[in-house]
């Protein structure tokens, strides 16, 4: 993963729990004391510092997971890339049929860059399923997150259903989303 995201994780910890608490993650990591966004880094290094937060948070990986989602798209996305965010879709269904193509977009910034796939099938007006494919194990509460904060962000709310598919030839994470306006 890139620097980018460590750098998120760090200032996810940071916004929540302040700077002693991810200075001691980072050293229970054993990671460096910050990171250049534009370098890749192995993946190692994001699931050490996970797995230091889940020691000293003394919170559940997917708890954390779900937050760095959640936060991803409410403080990094929504304020770097919002160029991105907004010229993907104009509607949280719009938005998911886009994901792949974002996700070309961005590979030509950071060719190493590894990114998930997603396949969206419309079931009727306000429910979905999504396929989601990614070489990396373990991020599907990361993924969970994100689409709790898309779909804020699209003025959606939404509750996901995880599906398990024996029957799918592809590996993936298949999930039911039922979404809708928020409440007023």
């Amino acid at each position: 993963m890139y620097g980018l995201v460590n750098q998120a994780v760090r200032g996810l910890i940071i916004d929540q729990f302040g700077e002693a608490t991810w200075e001691d993650v980072r050293s229970r990591a054993g990671t460096a004391e910050s990171f250049v966004a534009m370098q890749p880094y192995d993946d190692a290094v994001t699931y050490s510092l996970v797995g230091a937060a889940v020691e000293v948070l003394e919170l559940p990986a997917e708890k954390i997971l779900y937050a760095f989602g959640e936060y991803w798209v409410t403080d990094i996305a929504t304020v770097s890339y919002a160029d991105l965010m907004s010229t993907d879709g104009t509607s949280f269904l719009d938005f998911l049929k886009n994901l792949d193509h974002m996700h070309s977009r961005i590979k030509v910034t950071f060719p190493d860059y590894s990114p998930p796939s997603f396949r969206v099938k419309e079931l009727s007006d306000d429910r979905l399923q999504l396929d989601y494919y990614s070489k990396r194990e373990g991020l599907l509460p990361f993924v969970e997150g994100l689409m709790n904060a898309v779909a804020r962000h699209f003025g959606c709310e939404v509750t996901i259903t995880h599906v398990d598919d024996a029957d799918n030839p592809m590996p993936s994470k298949r999930m039911l989303l039922n979404y809708g306006p928020l409440p007023a």
